[in-house]
């Protein structure tokens, strides 16, 4: 097996020129870079690319004096100066890092390389997890990609950075190495005079000889000096190439979609049959329907594309139309799709679901999962003999039946004395739950609430843990004798796989599922403790029978096949991996663009990597309808229908968050003006609406 590293290096640099020939302690950091990088065991070979500038002889000399080989290619298409450099060599697998990272750690790149060999990979980064310090990065690739990339790359971005096309088309895995992602935000590179700073005190205070890890750890010990470079943004040039190659829509025709809005109100109340889907959600220059959708893109009636960022309200995981997912259901069609008695696939189903839940017995589907949440409330007040059920009073949707509705403004038509069986408490405060438990003694008979929030603003702890208040909560619960339940609707499938409650090692009395699981089908499940559960069953002759869940099409097979074919894609592709590295990405690049900008004060940019979202302020600071519609509107006319937040799936790709980014960026000016000159004088009609508001 032939393995060749190769470095890139060049003289020439916007933010930091020459910086490769810097000194720390009488050396060049190319010299501690190319020193560290020869330790490799696995690297038969190393090569510096080099570029046709003038000076960048002294890059080849340095490497000459450490026994190393040299090229001098083209200065714009990095991908042509890596495969020129290397075409002769006859490599197996080709190692890319950066001179620019003078503290590149050859232990890594043996593990990065291991693992790619072992997994029979055309292409892995250690960069896949997103978990170790910028200036750390390695990519092994087989000359076989490189050589498919240099013949078929046309885009200026994928000539520029070598590996995008790779990385689009060559078979790859994410890593599991369990880093820590504390250590993802730190620099150990030099693109600025502030990074080099950092590094010179690296060097001086603890040489230049240690593996990654206590140069990160030393970092994170000492805020002063992670201070020094927090503030520059990871891939700034790639982002400035997407930027450039990236051509956006210019949406302004909506006439089809303003006539079906003429009409539609007439036929269905709401105009749709989710509220949030409704027309007082959107601003008037936006889509009224939509006709099709595939992968992560939408088309309108009046046939306008859009880039989708709610992906069906968070409930298509890996793409619309997504071809092994539509497979699986066709085949199924030709069954037909209700019985007289349980189709034998809801077995199946059953075995599958379970086995991703450890310490649940038993699951109960339906097709939405207001039915589900109703049912475990339902379920607990059977168990416990007790009428009250608490949530978090600051969150905004768990039913639509009258338990959770008659707690909120929009309780008309919910007699008082239901609502008054609901009490809530402040999410994902303990003490708050506590409070409750005690003003109402011996009277609850369950909490429910939703596991991960994108962030927790209201409890002012930066290090608070939603695992820690979770099995806080149930111990709590427990000792008061109520019941648990987590709702797993939206974090489902998105948080973890298949959510929270796995991922924090938890075992709630019940759990709620539905959004995700069946890739939009419609597809939900309630699954339990047997002793709970089996309470709403029929073989226990002599107990009282609770009516539980019984719906006609709950068991429509073609939505058991949706689901069983999204969880083996889930299974076979780490698609909680891929999304979580489109949400990070996009959150990013999006708080650079705000900061770049001067509107950190005004938009907040929440970097759940799971689904990221946004908070629009007036100029006062203040959350503000007005200002979150008129980015929307801007979103929408640059061709991507937003709402304030971006559910990643796995048709994502990184052209499509290249593509909001770009979109965002260029929204920005306006939302500036805006703030200086009231929205009113950009925003076309009124402001979205709350859904839970007292009138209309």
């Amino acid at each position: 097996m032939k393995i060749i590293g190769i470095t890139q290096a060049r003289i020439g640099s916007s933010r930091l020129p020459g910086k490769v020939l810097l000194t720390v302690n009488g050396k060049t950091l190319l010299e501690y870079h190319l020193e560290r990088a020869k330790k490799s065991k696995l690297v038969n070979q190393w090569l510096v690319a080099t570029t046709q500038e003038e000076g960048a002889e002294a890059i080849c000399d340095i490497a000459t004096q450490l026994g190393i080989g040299s090229y001098r290619g083209s200065l714009e298409d990095v991908l042509d100066r890596f495969y020129q450099s290397v075409k002769d060599e006859g490599p197996d697998y080709v190692v890319r890092i950066t001179s620019d990272c003078p503290l590149i750690d050859a232990g890594l790149i043996d593990q990065t390389i291991q693992f790619c060999l072992d997994n029979q990979l055309d292409y892995h980064s250690n960069q896949s997890q997103e978990a170790y310090p910028d200036g750390l990065d390695v990519e092994v690739f087989s000359f076989k990609a490189l050589s498919e990339a240099w013949h078929s790359a046309t885009a200026i971005a994928d000539r520029e950075h070598v590996t995008p096309f790779i990385r689009r088309n060559a078979r790859t895995k994410v890593a599991n190495e369990g880093i820590d992602k504390k250590y993802a935000s730190l620099r150990i590179t030099v693109d600025e005079p502030s990074d080099f700073v950092l590094i010179r005190h690296l060097i001086e205070h603890l040489g230049a000889d240690l593996p990654w890890k206590p140069y990160a750890d030393y970092i994170v010990q000492h805020q002063d000096i992670q201070n020094i470079n927090y503030t520059i943004f990871r891939n700034e040039g790639y982002m400035k190439s997407k930027f450039n190659e990236i051509q956006l829509r210019n949406i302004t025709n909506f006439q089809a979609s303003d006539e079906y809005r003429k009409t539609i109100h007439n036929l269905i109340p709401g105009g749709g049959h989710t509220y949030s889907k409704g027309d007082d959600q959107f601003p008037v220059l936006s889509p009224a329907a939509i006709v099709r959708g595939k992968g992560s893109h939408l088309w309108d009636v009046d046939g306008n594309e859009f880039l989708d960022c709610s992906m069906g309200l968070t409930s298509v995981s890996l793409g619309h139309a997504y071809e092994p997912v539509l497979e699986a259901v066709r085949k199924e069609l030709e069954n037909g799709v209700n019985f007289q008695r349980p189709s034998a696939l809801e077995k199946e189903m059953a075995e599958e679901f379970l086995a991703l839940v450890p310490g649940h017995d038993m699951v109960k589907f339906s097709k939405n999962g207001s039915i589900v949440t109703t049912a475990a409330v339902k379920l607990a007040r059977a168990k416990t003999g007790r009428n009250l059920v608490a949530f978090p009073g600051d969150h905004p949707f768990y039913s639509y039946d009258d338990w959770f509705i008659g707690s909120t403004a929009c309780n008309k038509g919910v007699p008082d004395d239901v609502s008054k069986l609901s009490v809530t408490f402040q999410s994902f405060n303990i003490e708050s739950l506590k409070e409750l438990f005690a003003k109402y003694p011996n009277q609850i008979a369950c909490v429910i609430t939703e596991p991960e929030k994108g962030n927790y603003p209201h409890l002012n702890n930066p290090d608070f843990n939603a695992g820690t208040f979770l099995q806080e909560a149930i111990d709590l619960c427990h000792a008061n004798g109520a019941l648990f339940i987590a709702d797993e609707m939206v974090t489902g499938f998105k948080t973890d796989f298949p959510g929270s409650i796995t991922k924090y090692g938890l075992k709630p009395d019940m759990a709620t599922w539905g959004k995700g699981i069946a890739n939009g089908f419609s597809f939900c499940a309630l699954t339990g403790t047997k002793e709970i559960m089996e309470l709403g069953g029929i073989t226990r002759e002599g107990e009282e029978k609770v009516f539980l869940i019984s719906t006609t099409h709950g068991g429509e097979t073609h939505g058991l096949a949706a689901a069983i074919a999204t969880i083996k894609e889930y299974r076979e592709k780490d698609v909680i991996a891929h999304n979580h590295s489109i949400g990070k990405k996009l959150a990013e690049l999006c708080q650079q663009l705000v900061t770049e900008s001067g509107l950190a004060d005004s938009i907040e940019v929440v970097p759940a990597e799971w689904m990221p979202f946004f908070v629009f302020k007036d100029a006062s600071g203040i959350a503000s309808q007005g200002y979150r519609t008129l980015f929307m509107q801007e979103m929408i006319k640059r061709g991507v229908l937003f709402q304030g937040a971006f559910v990643p799936c796995f048709s994502h790709t990184e052209d499509d968050v290249y593509y909001f980014a770009k979109a965002f960026s260029e929204s920005l000016p306006v939302y500036k003006e805006a703030l200086a000159q009231g929205f009113e004088k950009f925003l076309v009609g009124e402001p979205a609406k709350a859904v839970f508001r007292k009138t209309l």
